[in-house]
C-alpha cells in the first residue's frame, strides 16, 4: 500500500499542505475566475504516470465542508492514490476546489464561510464559478476526458450538499454524484431552533451573530448563500429564525426553496439521468442523518433511483473510509470475469450460467459480498431488472493463473429472456457487485448468442 505523507505549512488563514506521494502528485494551483473576478485556489491530484502517459483521464471533484477548505482533506487524496497506485481502479484526476467566501468582513467577522456553490447577491456567483469557470479551466489545463460520462462530483457535509445541488441542477455536466454526511434536505431544519439558541445564554430577544458559535456560523452562512438582503445591515442577510428562536415565516420559504428536495423534483420532471449515491453516520451529531433520510424519502416519492449507505459513526469519523466507496461508485474496481458457456443457445434448457470473478492484485475474492453480484448491463445498456446471483458459490483457481477466483451462478432462463433479441450476435455482459466494505466492482465478458 502506497501512502500519502502530509506536512502542514501555515500560510495566512489556510494550512497549505506539501504532499509526498507514493505514486501520484498533488499541487495547489490558482486560476482567474470570471464569475468572481479574482484568482481562486484549488488542489489537484494527478495519478501516477500522468506526466508521461499522454493519456486523458476522468475527473472527480471533491467539495470540502463548512469548517475546512480545499487543503483540509488529505485522507480524500490518500483514498484516490490508494485505489489508483495499486491498480485497483481506472486512474483519474482529483480536483478539490475552494468553496469559501468572506461576506462579513466589513461587519467585523473576518473568517470565511461556505458558499454552498450558489449564485448570491452577497457572496458572488459561486455556482457559475464552479459549473463554468472551474470546469473550463480544468479541461483547458489538464488532460481530461471532457464529457459528462467522465465527470463526477462528491463532497463532505456542506460540500456534499453543494455536490448534490450542482449535479441535480446540471445533470448535463455530471454522470454521477455522491454526498458524505451531508445536509441534503432543509425541511427538517425548522426544528433546529434549540441548537441555535443554545449559543445565546443571555436569552431573548436573541442578538444573532456568527461569532456566537458554530451553529450560528451555519445560520449566517445559509443566510449569505440562500437569503441575502443587501438592504438589511449590518450583516445583509435575512435569517430563517426570528429573535425568539422560532422559524421566521417570511424567510423560511426562501431558505427551504434551496433544499435539494426542490432540485430533485425539478430533476425528476426533466427526465434526465444521474447516478446518485449518499451515505451518513447513524451517530451524526450535526443531524445530517435526519436530513439525509428526509431526502431519501423525497427521492422515493419522486421515483428517482439512488443508492444509500449507513455506517456507525459521526459527522467526521469516516471521511477516509467512505471516500473509496464514492470513488469506486464512480469508477468501479477493475475486476475480470469469465462467463461459461461463452456461447449461449436461446433454446437451451440448461439451469445455470457460471461466472468466475477475479479481483486486481492485492484484493481477495473472499471479501466480495456475494449477495450483491448481478449481471447489470448488456452491451453497456443497463437492464431494467438486474439478474442476481443464485445457487452455490465457490473460491478456487479455475484457470490456473495463480489468482483465486469467485465462482457464481446465474439463472440461465433469466439471462436468455434478456437476450432474446440478440440472436446471432456477440454481446458484452457486465457483472457488478460490491466488496464487504462497500467498494464497487465491475467486470465485462462477451458471449455469443445463437438461436
Amino acid at each position: 500500500m502506497k501512502r500519502l505523507i502530509l506536512a502542514l505549512v501555515v500560510v495566512g488563514f489556510f494550512a497549505i499542505p506539501t504532499f509526498v506521494m507514493g505514486a501520484g502528485t498533488v499541487e495547489e494551483m490558482t486560476f482567474y475566475s470570471q464569475a468572481l473576478g479574482e484568482d481562486m485556489p484549488l488542489l489537484v491530484y494527478l495519478p501516477e504516470g500522468y506526466g508521461t502517459s499522454g493519456l486523458s483521464y476522468p475527473v472527480v471533484y471533491f467539495i470540502h465542508g463548512m469548517t475546512s477548505d480545499h487543503t483540509s482533506n488529505p485522507q480524500v487524496v490518500e483514498a484516490a492514490d490508494l485505489l489508483i497506485s495499486n491498480g485497483w481502479t481506472e486512474p483519474f484526476i482529483l480536483v478539490l476546489p475552494n468553496a469559501y467566501c468572506f461576506p462579513f468582513v466589513d461587519a467585523g467577522y473576518p473568517l470565511p464561510i461556505h458558499s454552498s456553490f450558489t449564485n448570491s447577491d452577497l457572496n458572488g456567483d459561486y455556482e457559475d464559478y464552479f459549473t463554468e469557470d472551474i470546469l473550463e479551466w480544468v479541461e483547458a489545463t489538464l488532460r481530461t476526458i471532457p464529457d459528462r460520462d467522465h465527470r463526477f462530483v462528491t463532497g463532505h457535509s456542506q460540500g456534499g450538499y453543494s455536490a448534490m445541488r450542482v449535479a441535480l441542477r446540471h445533470p448535463n455536466l455530471f454522470s454521477k454524484v455522491g454526498a458524505h454526511s451531508s445536509p441534503l434536505s432543509y425541511e427538517p431544519m425548522v426544528g433546529f431552533g434549540p441548537m441555535i439558541v443554545a449559543e445565546y445564554p443571555d436569552g431573548t430577544p436573541y442578538d444573532y451573530s456568527p461569532h456566537a458559535g458554530f451553529i450560528s456560523k451555519i445560520l449566517f452562512a445559509y443566510g449569505a448563500s440562500f437569503t441575502p438582503n443587501l438592504s438589511n445591515s449590518p450583516w445583509f442577510v435575512d435569517l430563517a429564525f426570528d429573535p425568539y428562536g422560532l422559524p421566521d415565516p417570511a424567510v423560511l420559504p426562501r431558505f427551504i426553496a434551496h433544499s435539494n428536495t426542490h432540485w430533485a423534483a425539478e430533476f425528476a420532471a426533466s427526465g434526465a439521468d444521474l447516478g446518485i449515491y449518499f451515505d451518513c453516520g447513524t451517530l451524526d451529531e450535526m443531524g445530517a442523518n435526519y436530513l439525509t433520510q428526509y431526502f431519501a424519502g423525497t427521492l422515493d416519492v419522486l421515483g428517482v433511483p439512488y443508492t444509500q449507505r449507513w455506517f456507525v459513526g459521526d459527522h467526521h469519523s469516516h471521511i477516509g473510509i467512505q471516500m473509496p466507496i464514492h470513488f469506486t461508485y464512480f469508477l468501479p474496481l477493475s475486476a475480470t470475469v469469465e462467463i461459461n458457456p461463452d456461447t449461449l443457445k436461446l433454446r437451451s434448457r440448461g439451469r445455470w450460467v457460471t461466472a468466475y470473478l477475479e479481483l486486481p492484485g492485492g484484493l481477495a475474492v473472499s471479501d466480495i459480498d456475494v449477495s450483491t453480484i448481478a449481471i447489470t448491463e448488456v452491451d453497456g445498456m443497463e437492464l431494467a431488472t438486474a439478474i442476481h446471483r443464485e445457487g452455490p458459490t465457490a473460491v478456487s483457481d479455475v484457470n490456473g493463473n495463480g489468482v483465486l477466483d469467485l465462482m457464481v451462478k446465474f439463472d440461465r432462463s433469466d439471462l436468455i429472456e434478456q437476450l432474446g433479441g440478440h440472436g446471432g450476435n456477440t454481446v458484452a455482459l457486465t457483472v457488478s457487485g460490491q466488496l464487504i466494505n462497500g467498494w464497487y466492482l465491475e467486470a465485462v465478458d462477451t458471449v455469443k448468442v445463437v438461436n
